[in-house]
């Protein structure tokens, strides 16, 4: 093997801080490539990344300078869909990119005067095309936060920008509504539009929208960008269906199986190959052969379609046969459903997914799956995909799927079907269900909402479930919100608005994820009460004079809080967040943070209290005594939750379960190898350091409960049978117990069981044990609820309360610590000892009663 082509790979964001870095590492010769979600670079032998630089978020205007070179060295690496399911790493020389940008501008015939705002993403080729184009130009370009066409409108008023580029999609937004233009239009002097398919009419609605503007669409493909340029503003409308003509040294002509063939300085230097050679795109005579279809008329190219499985969805190329297997491994329907596409007035393209009858009860989860894989993609388009049954699917007599043949099926159907009801990519919403789906996304992000999803569906978690009551609660009756918080569809919840405000809710049985989701946070709740009864209890117990007794029979309650908390904590991560980690990161992140904030806060605060009391009895306060201050259970989260984004890249890596048993062993091992390093105490700040590594809270002997719960939670996400895992969960958690409990008795002395610090609960034994129980919790607890809607008043309100409980149960377990050290603090200022315990306590309690009041109102009304 050769050696691999070395690399810079900056983080997409359609930035300014991108574009600096992206032009300082191509004036510097360093070759550089996007690294986008979804895109696993360490897949690619034949590259090494030596280094990858995070861009800072922020549009608005810019100015950067570009010079043209002539070069033939490696410059950028771009990725294009593969029909082998990996994208093509494609290398662009200078040579390639500044070709392009002379033969636009001059195509355009821009000057210094431009101010351009461009309307696509500048991690992609055509956004960063613009802002070559625009720099070697002397012009400035601004970068808004989306494409918003009263933006647009509002800055030619003001004379801020002369130029607009933007693909076909976006363009029907504005033709669609010519008034959010208006007149202003007139004041428009460029135009760029992305190879994205657009009918002569609609170039030529265009042209009369902004009459006075050089519009210039392009054709082209990864590997050959920009070959052609039609001017729209001078060209016949017979002649608007065409893509253009070449200006020179760009040539092209059509092949002996009517593609279209390239030959130019623009096209790439080759693809990348696994031993770190650039292998030519091109045959030997400099030709690059196609899969476009197409013919040349009167010197002009007009595009005729793919003659492979290539779709242009909004601008995304996506290939049928991948998206197909995507789908495929996500929903386990091999043999059953095929992908194809058709023609979008909107999108350019849409997939259609045949599904064969055999396999009709399954279309809602093959919709969500498509949907995924197409965001995987890069295409977040709801609208975007078509399905639709065939009584099998058509094939060649070598098992070839016909493609062609399913296009033509779903065409000569007299109307087409809106998609599943229940899929995520349904038809548009009406407007009721838009105004709860842009309530949604407040709080999970710009994810793509239908009709049959619910709020958990997209990403809604117990966390986020306060969020959305808190959002809805101002605007929306409790009827709606109720609705939203008990899982109910987009649908369901939307035809809340239009009920009368006295109608009573109708009893139904819960939706699955509501159901496992409801699950989780009534075993958070029980663990809530551990914790509350290992740290309070005790106290109350010796005042009764029952402490000893009460250590003997609740000794395995105590030890629960710590074990069994974060047996739940990793459960919900891997039913939670670990799903969406993989379509939605950003979103993921922003959550975590979230609750970093609210643990970090708690601890910071209990350490204040910690620290004031040592003040006020006179007790030096040094490294040491800021070591222990801030040193809890929650000192766990804190590291837990900074944590943990790197946690979720680890297991979205490969086998979630194995990956996670990896950790779970080492995570002791390495700690008990850090307890024969380190010294008993270190005196000083660092002695934090030391307890987190090896004492009771042990960051890494935790692992060993948290990553097999992120595991167990992440299979529990993709079950579709609450009810059969449920019981799956009870089964091998009752296992778990009795396995546990029956080598405690056997290898343990007979005290092994007697105090909370006896040795089965401290052991790994211990850790089987909360494990264990905390899996049969939650399959219990998911069985009974199957059972909610036959419920009466009293077994309902136990339940809401523990799941009101459940919510809270990180703010719960992140300031209920400050009561006692808040007592101790008042005792020494010359409070009586009830009193002191009192008023903490009680302030406490009252907020957290509120809180669930809140809660519980929004939940259930």
């Amino acid at each position: 093997m050769t050696k691999a082509l070395s690399a810079v790979a900056i983080g997409a964001a359609n930035s300014l801080d991108f574009l600096e870095k992206a032009f300082r590492l191509y004036d510097a010769g360093t070759v550089f490539t996007v690294q986008r979600a979804g895109l696993d670079l360490s897949r690619y032998p034949g590259l090494d990344i030596t280094d990858r630089q995070q861009a800072d978020p922020g549009g608005g205007w810019g100015r950067l300078n570009f010079t043209p070179d002539s070069s033939d060295r490696p410059a950028q690496i771009l990725f294009s869909s593969g029909t082998e399911g990996l994208p093509k790493a494609i290398v662009l020389s200078p040579r390639n990119i500044s070709d392009v940008v002379r033969r636009l501008n001059a195509a355009m015939a821009v000057d210094d005067t431009i101010r351009e705002y461009i309307g696509v993403p500048v991690t992609y080729s055509f956004g960063l095309g613009r802002v070559r184009a625009v720099s070697a130009a002397g012009g400035r370009f601004f970068l808004p936060e989306r494409f918003d066409p009263a933006e647009i409108r509002r800055m030619l008023d003001a004379d801020q920008i002369n130029a607009v580029s933007a693909v076909p999609t976006l363009w029907r937004i504005v033709l669609n509504n010519p008034a959010a233009i208006g007149d202003a239009g007139a004041r428009l002097r460029w135009i760029e539009i992305g190879s994205q398919y657009m009918s002569g009419e609609e170039k030529a609605a265009l042209a009369a929208l902004f009459p006075n503007a050089r519009i210039v669409q392009h054709y082209g493909l990864t590997e050959a960008s920009r070959t052609t340029f039609l001017d729209v503003s001078r060209t016949p409308a017979d002649g608007l269906e065409s893509v253009g003509s070449v200006a020179p040294p760009a040539e092209i002509r059509i092949g002996d199986e009517g593609e279209i063939c390239i030959r130019g300085d623009h096209v790439a230097l080759g693809q990348l190959a696994p031993d770190g050679q650039i292998a030519p795109v091109t045959e030997a005579d400099g030709w690059l052969h196609t899969k476009d279809r197409g013919d040349i008329r009167d010197g002009m190219l007009y595009y005729l379609g793919r003659l492979d499985d290539q779709m242009n969805i909004a601008g995304v190329n996506v290939n049928a046969e991948n998206l197909e297997r995507e789908i495929v491994e996500l929903c386990g329907c091999a043999g059953h459903i095929a992908v194809t596409s058709a023609p979008d007035p909107l999108r350019g393209d849409a997939a259609v997914v045949a599904v064969e009858s055999a396999l009709a009860e399954r279309v809602p989860l093959i919709a969500k799956a498509a949907e995924i894989a197409l965001r995987r993609m890069g295409v977040d388009q709801s609208g975007g995909i078509h399905l639709f049954e065939v009584d099998e699917i058509p094939v060649t007599g070598s098992g070839k799927i016909q493609r062609k043949a399913l296009r033509a099926l779903f065409e000569a159907r007299e109307t087409h079907p809106a998609p599943a009801p229940d899929s995520a990519a349904a038809a548009d919403l009406t407007g009721a269900e838009d105004t709860i789906a842009r309530a949604w996304q407040k709080v999970v992000g710009q994810v793509a909402i239908g009709p049959g999803d619910t709020f958990y569906d997209i990403g809604g978690d117990s966390l986020s479930a306060v969020q959305i009551g808190l959002v809805m609660e101002g605007s929306f009756d409790q009827a709606t919100v109720r609705a939203t918080l008990e899982g109910r569809s987009l649908r369901e919840v939307a035809a809340t608005l239009d009920a009368p405000a006295d109608a009573a809710a109708p009893r139904k049985s819960l939706p699955d994820r509501t159901t496992a989701t409801w699950a989780i946070n009534i075993t958070r709740a029980l663990m809530v009460f551990a914790v509350l009864t290992s740290h309070w209890g005790p106290g109350f117990f010796q005042r009764l004079g029952i402490g000893s007794e009460a250590d003997f029979y609740l000794g395995g309650i105590y030890r629960m809080g710590t074990e069994g908390f974060a047996t739940i904590f990793g459960i919900g991560l891997g039913f939670f967040f670990l799903p969406r980690y993989v379509t939605d990161r950003p979103a993921v992140h922003k959550r975590l943070r979230l609750s970093l904030t609210l643990v970090a806060s708690g601890l910071t605060l209990m350490a204040l209290v910690r620290l004031l009391l040592l003040y006020l009895q006179g007790q030096p306060i040094g490294g040491l005594q800021l070591g222990h201050a801030f040193y809890n259970i929650l000192a766990f989260y804190v590291l837990a939750f900074a944590t943990a984004p790197l946690w979720l890249w680890y297991l979205s890596r490969g086998n979630v379960t194995v990956r996670a048993l990896i950790v779970a062993v080492l995570g002791p091992v390495l700690m008990w190898g850090l307890q024969a390093l380190f010294p008993d105490q270190i005196d000083g700040v660092a002695e934090w350091l030391r307890l987190l590594a090896v004492a009771n809270y042990s960051y890494f002997q935790l692992l060993a409960l948290v990553f097999p719960a992120i595991a167990l939670g992440y299979w529990y996400s993709a079950q579709k049978d609450t009810a059969r895992a449920g019981k799956a969960m009870v089964t091998g958690g009752a296992m778990g117990v009795a396995v546990a409990v029956l080598i405690g008795l056997d290898v343990l002395p007979p005290n092994a069981f007697a105090t909370s610090g006896s040795p089965f609960f401290t052991s790994l034994l211990g850790y089987l044990f909360y494990f264990s129980t905390v899996v049969t919790l939650v399959g219990l607890f998911a069985l009974l609820l199957k059972s909610w809607h036959r419920f009466g008043a009293l077994c309902r309100g136990v339940l809401q309360i523990l799941i009101v409980v459940g919510g809270l149960a990180l703010p719960v377990y992140a300031f209920h610590g400050i009561v006692i050290p808040i007592k101790d603090i008042l005792v020494v200022l010359g409070l009586p000892g009830a009193v002191a315990l009192i008023v903490p306590m009680g302030a406490f309690l009252a907020v957290m009663v509120y809180l669930g009041w809140r809660l519980r109102r929004m939940y259930f009304g």
